[in-house]
């Protein structure tokens, strides 16, 4: 039993249980990283400074659970038996010493004789192995709490004298606050590291420049997007080169030299990869980096921005629609009656010899025949008119749509415009038959190959590919031509905007090839950059046919 009284402590039989259990994983991870080998270096100077100063065999620091029923030996010293000196052993919280120490709020010495004689291995499981024979344990307690234990070993018999007992408690306060320290250490960084795997894990990207506009902290999206293997690479670069590698270095040195001067500002910039980002600046003034840091964070809103543009077509081509319903058909009688009259008068004129002599020489043929041509070309305008604002139900049905592209690819090749102009596909065979409306499909992939082909006009290549995208299916049609600028890129589905010379375009093929996509349930997309070609996709959903019934 314990005798606090005299602190002498005389031990009873009892049966042996299991020595020590490795560390969990938990612990292990608690353990590790910076925080564990700064206070674990402290802790080990401590039990050594305590061997030297008792002059004793080993000397040692453990922490007590009562909840989880463990003593955990954090730092030891003169143990012979042991590994690697910063790896922490844990024991079960179970024998009359263990319960004792961790229960009683008495902060006298509890001296233990015999460890090696008399007392069962399971009380000091540790020690027993280490063939100590007594020992000496004094709690050690911090802003009225139990941390733990300092223990003392000797491998000979030894009682401590009075001195011994005082400097002994003396080297526990000292060992006690090394504790505290060491506890609260891992309690930060574990803190820091949960808020550093959050920082990392956030989908957008975060970077902190301080006053002299060099990077002090990012996250991983960051580091990424900037083409580092990981954000402590990134660490020291100029925020002007981190937008270069981020946007492009034309968005970097327009939005880099119109500072906003320390105030928290917000923008858009579209990247040279056409993607677009909503870039937010905040100042930290005060904080980490000092006076003229700021935080700068973004997040791709490519999709929101395409779905706010088709919005805002849907709207115009309403506004086109609310005028052609009214004003095509008006047009059409007229257009109708002129074609007519100028026919009729061609035919007269071709029957009647002498007059057809007149005709001839003074080119009354070729007037009427324009009048026709331009007189058909307006009533395929108003045409034009009608199919943009049409509501059209597409039908579902199964369509090969491989099949379809290279039909369509086949035909473009026999085109005589398409002579010595390259034209290649990449179709993906897992594509198989989607249900959708062939016959839009076939109006869309015509109109895309057309453009195409007027892009690479007096030479270069158009290929056009298929693909499956998630739940989407892809047609792409690709051409090496002169590209679009970022201003024309903006308007290129807009209704009668074209950069196509006059009687070459209506400008209306992009706007109904777009009403239709939305149509079949799917969007037309475009990429393009001056001098590197243009890239439109066609999305279409990968859906089950309709029933015979609907």
């Amino acid at each position: 039993m314990i005798d606090p009284s005299n602190n002498r402590t005389e031990a009873t039989n009892a049966p042996a249980e299991t020595n020590a259990r490795p560390p969990s994983s938990s612990e292990a991870a608690t353990s590790s990283g910076g925080a564990h080998g700064e206070s674990a270096a402290t802790l080990r100077g401590v039990v050594e400074m305590v061997r030297r100063v008792m002059r004793s065999d080993t000397a040692s620091v453990a922490t007590l659970s009562v909840a989880e029923g463990t003593v955990t030996w954090k730092a030891t010293s003169g143990f012979n038996s042991l590994g690697a000196p910063d790896e922490e052993i844990v024991n079960p919280l179970r024998g009359m010493f263990a319960e004792h120490a961790a229960s009683s709020e008495d902060m006298s010495i509890i001296e233990v004789r015999n460890v090696g004689g008399e007392l069962p291995a399971s009380e000091f499981p540790l020690h027993s192995a280490e063939g100590l024979r007594d020992l000496a344990l004094v709690r050690l307690r911090a802003r009225g709490e139990t941390l733990g234990l300092l223990g003392i070993g000797y491998r000979k018999a030894h009682r401590l004298t009075p001195d011994e007992k005082e400097l002994l408690e003396s080297l526990a306060e000292m060992a006690a606050l090394a504790l505290d320290n060491a506890r609260l250490l891992e309690t930060v960084s574990a803190g820091k590291k949960i808020w550093e795997q959050t920082f990392d894990a956030m989908p957008d990207g975060i970077i902190v420049h301080d006053a002299s506009m060099r990077l002090t902290r990012c996250n991983a999206m960051a580091a990424e997007m900037m083409g580092f293997e990981q954000p402590a690479d990134a660490i020291g670069l100029a925020c002007d080169a981190a937008f270069a590698r981020l946007f492009g270095e034309r968005a970097a040195a327009f939005h880099m030299n119109s500072s906003a001067g320390g105030a928290a500002t917000s923008f858009e910039i579209q990247a040279e990869d056409s993607r677009r980002y909503l870039v937010a600046v905040a100042p930290l003034d005060g904080t980490e980096g000092g006076h003229g840091s700021s935080v700068i964070t973004w997040s791709d809103v490519t999709q929101i921005s395409e779905m706010q543009e088709q919005l805002s077509r849907s709207r115009r081509l309403a506004t086109v629609g609310q005028l052609a319903a009214g004003v095509a058909h008006e047009i059409n009688n007229p257009l109708a009656a002129i074609t007519t009259c100028a026919e009729a008068t061609l035919r007269d004129i071709r029957s009647t010899p002498d007059l057809a002599a007149v005709a001839e020489e003074r080119s009354w043929n070729f007037y009427l025949e324009e009048i026709v041509r331009q007189a058909l070309r307006c009533k395929a305008i108003t045409r034009g008119l009608l199919d943009l604002s049409r509501q059209r139900r597409a039908r579902r049905e199964p369509c090969d749509i491989n099949a379809l592209v290279e039909r369509g690819v086949l035909l473009l090749s026999q085109r005589e415009e398409a002579q010595g102009i390259s034209v290649t596909t990449e179709l993906d065979p897992q594509i198989g038959e989607v249900a959708t409306d062939e016959v839009l499909v076939r109006q869309i992939l015509d109109n895309l190959l057309t453009n195409a082909l007027d892009a690479v006009e007096g030479g270069g290549s158009i290929s056009v590919s298929t693909a499956l995208d998630g739940e989407r299916t892809r047609i792409e049609v690709a051409d090496t031509g002169a590209g679009i600028p970022a201003e024309t890129l903006v308007r290129i589905f807009d209704p009668f905007y074209t950069t196509k010379e006059a009687g070459r375009g209506s400008g209306l093929g992009l706007a109904i090839s777009a009403t239709l996509a939305e149509a079949l349930g799917g969007a037309l997309t475009v990429e393009s950059k001056p001098g590197a070609g243009s890239r439109f996709r066609l999305w279409l959903p990968r859906r089950a046919p309709e029933t015979r019934d609907e």
